[in-house]
């Protein structure tokens, strides 16, 4: 039997309480079609049928049914069981946890950690940069206890401060005509084949290939889970991608340029954590909105 993850009973469950993929994926912040293939990918991995799917209803298996009943069980304990190590542990523990996205708040994020450092030495930061497979940055499996991300992720419930903000721009290969332009707008970057994330719940995907702007699917050649890979893609010519101008100022490749797109709101880099933690971040999060209210921009 292949591993299951928590995040596909997770799904599976968030089915059997509405009985309908729509309903279920907008609780859960994702696409229907993401919805379906995972548990799609369950019943594969338990070699059991455990939904019967109609155009206009979805029921349960028998085996459906005992699933249902015994994960319920297991989630809730599992809950608990969190609930409980974490206030066993709040009192005593001296590390924090700060996962961050790859490029996100590349000039503020040191500023940050230093001058929280300096207010509290003997409290450790533990930092784990996570890539474009999760823009949670470890927030929605509780990996860490507070992250730096780029909105939006999809996660309701999230307390957040802004760090930054920076203007989006188009990556582009060094000779594409559009490359020797000094602004762009939306309208011009649409139609040009696009890099993108690979697939994750939530809209943070959807969000960097502009699909709001868009009357159809956009038009992804290929896709890459970490910045390097990006330029990589950009500089062969297989696509453009729309990234931060700070990706563009700290990641500059050989065989890209990046140009403004001076008609889209500028992204944001936030710090953000889960409401049961805010104790344990009380501090950073004080730090972090003093850099707020300084008005730090990127």
């Amino acid at each position: 039997m292949e591993n299951i993850s928590l995040r596909q009973i997770e799904a599976f469950l968030a089915v059997v309480e509405e009985l309908h993929f729509g309903r279920a994926a907008d609780r859960l912040f994702v696409s229907a079609p993401w919805l379906s293939h995972t548990i799609k990918d369950l019943e594969r991995s338990l070699d059991a049928d455990l939904l019967i799917r109609t155009t206009r209803s979805v029921d349960l298996t028998p085996a459906g049914n005992v699933f249902a009943a015994l994960a319920s069980q297991v989630m809730r304990d599992l809950n608990t069981a969190i609930k409980t190590a974490r206030g066993m542990n709040a009192s005593h523990r001296e590390a924090l946890k700060l996962g961050y996205t790859i490029g996100a708040g590349l000039e503020v994020v040191p500023r940050l950690l230093r001058t929280y450092h300096e207010r509290r030495p003997e409290v450790g930061i533990e930092t784990e940069e996570f890539d474009f497979t999760d823009p949670t940055a470890g927030l929605r499996d509780n990996l860490v206890n507070v992250a730096v991300i780029r909105p939006p992720v999809g996660l309701a419930g999230l307390v957040s401060v802004d760090l930054a903000t920076e203007r989006l721009v188009a990556c582009l290969p060094e000779d594409h005509p559009l490359a020797s332009r000094k602004t762009l707008k939306v309208a011009d970057v649409l139609p040009e084949p696009i890099v993108a994330a690979p697939t994750s719940p939530g809209p943070w995907r959807d969000y960097w290939i502009l699909s709001e702007y868009r009357p159809g699917p956009a038009p992804v050649v290929a896709e890459a889970s970490n910045l390097d890979a990006e330029m990589h893609l950009v500089s062969r010519g297989i696509g453009i991608s729309i990234t931060s101008e700070a990706v563009g100022l700290w990641y500059r490749r050989p065989g890209v340029t990046f140009v403004p797109i001076i008609d889209l709101a500028p992204c944001v880099v936030a710090l953000a954590w889960w409401p049961q933690d805010t104790g344990l971040v009380a501090q950073l999060a004080e730090v972090a909105n003093e850099f707020r209210l300084a008005d730090v921009s990127i």
